[in-house]
């Protein structure tokens, strides 16, 4: 048979830095048991709905797997249809977010056949050979699928024990030389740091040591369920970044896992093979404020780590609490203060307009800043679906497919779940990316 997965474009406005990581493996865990598989990235090659349609007119395919987050859901409708004008008895399959987290929503408003929920390799493979066999979707955990008129929900698939066991990405799938140019996060400031001179990142690429969050944040969907964390071995992560040095010459390796710092055993075992393999790379990775403890951040930084992403949100101990963020305001500030004494940057991101936000959180959040000489604009909070956050303002998102599609590129405005009106909204937003005060400013406004 042959499959072609697609990787869904999304945030247009930006370069493409990193690769479609579990499309990759997907395609080669399908390839290891002998599927002709193709990976089209859209995302990377950004070619105009016409050339998408030419493209996939002249391939030859038996099943189209499509990939992404919930944000691409106005481009997966459009292409689902398309690719039935093309080929009306194709297999059209969805994974990742969208199709997790909204397959009812999918069947009902696209002519998608499949969607896989959750992990994509063992459910894919399971598919394909199934497909190809001719026997029954009916024994095929972690799919829906349409059967006549109905849609059979099977039940959940359990999630993979052990993820040294999934093969490293078909890297040769990917139009490599498009990510390798276009620096991932955190390689800006490393570039432009003055504590870190004589460090240039000039090929950049993302690796996912661990799924999975421990934690359970009300705004964040977890693809793989609420608990469920698990890790690759350190060993096993070491092997990928020395294929990622030697075949593509990568010098920065961006960790996107939720929380690569979650286990502190596999971090520091990874910290000590890095030591040994003494690669010409630097490194980032996102952490929990309750994982910055000193001499951690100072061992990371003595093999190359050089950038930590925090979730900070904000600086009220009111608005975290709401969140459910299970950390305090002091252990925020302890970390940027351990991370900073490290040599490492410490990367913040703040949600603005929680459901709850005042004036005074508002202003608390502007003072955290200050006090920690941080200059960053904050996001929107945005229900997701699926997300604690969604049902709590459930009673005012109106039309669900009209919601999701303002979603745009998980950046914009979609929904105002504040007690504020917009114009004074987006008039304190500015305010607090800027770190002027809005108590005082306030009064200006009456």
């Amino acid at each position: 048979m042959k499959i072609i997965l697609i990787n869904s474009p999304i945030r247009l406005k930006a370069n493409p830095s990193c690769i479609p990581y579990g499309l990759a493996t997907i395609a080669s865990t399908l390839r290891e048991y002998g599927f002709d598989v193709e990976i089209y990235d859209i995302n990377a090659l950004r070619p105009s709905k016409n050339e998408i349609i030419t493209t996939l007119s002249k391939k030859k395919w038996d099943i189209i797997g499509i990939s992404g987050l919930i944000t691409t859901y106005q481009f997966q409708k459009w292409l689902i249809t398309e690719i039935k004008n093309i080929k009306p008895d194709g297999i059209i399959i969805s994974g990742g977010g969208l199709a997790t987290s909204n397959s009812t929503f999918l069947f009902n408003k696209t002519d998608v056949d499949i969607t896989v929920h959750g992990e994509g390799e063992d459910t894919m493979l399971n598919l394909c050979q199934t497909l190809q066999s001719g026997k029954n979707l009916n024994e095929i955990d972690g799919i829906s699928f349409r059967q006549n008129a109905n849609v059979i929900v099977n039940p959940k698939r359990k999630n993979i024990k052990n993820l040294d066991s999934i093969p490293f990405p078909a890297w040769d799938l990917l139009p490599m030389e498009i990510y390798l140019k276009n620096p991932i996060w955190g390689t800006n400031a490393v570039n432009s740091s003055s504590f870190k001179e004589g460090i240039k990142v000039t090929r950049s690429m993302n690796i996912i040591s661990s799924r999975g969050c421990p934690f359970a944040c009300n705004f964040c969907y977890h693809l793989f369920g609420n608990s469920d964390y698990r890790f690759r071995s350190a060993k096993n992560v070491i092997e990928e970044i020395e294929v990622l040095v030697d075949q593509y010459r990568v010098d920065f390796i961006g960790f996107v896992d939720d929380n690569m710092m979650a286990s502190e055993k596999r971090l520091l075992e990874f910290c000590d093979l890095m030591e040994k393999k003494k690669f010409p790379i630097t490194w980032g990775c996102h952490g929990r404020v309750t994982s910055a403890k000193q001499e951690i951040l100072n061992r990371m930084a003595e093999v190359g780590c050089v950038w930590i992403g925090y979730g900070i949100e904000s600086g009220s101990q009111k608005i975290l609490d709401a969140m459910n963020k299970r950390v305090t305001v002091s252990q925020a500030k302890e970390a940027i203060i351990n991370t900073r004494k490290a040599s490492i940057y410490a990367n913040t991101t703040f949600i603005f307009g929680y459901p709850s936000e005042s004036l005074e959180t508002i202003q608390e959040t502007i003072n955290f800043k200050r006090e920690m000489n941080i200059n960053c604009p904050s996001f929107f909070a945005t229900p997701y679906p699926c997300t604690p956050l969604y049902e709590q303002m459930k009673h005012i998102i109106g039309n669900e497919e009209a919601f999701i599609q303002s979603l745009g590129d998980a950046t914009d405005f979609s929904i105002n779940c504040t007690s504020f009106d917009n114009e004074l909204l987006f008039f304190l937003k500015d305010r607090m990316d800027n770190n002027k005060d809005v108590i005082s400013s306030f009064a200006s406004l009456l």
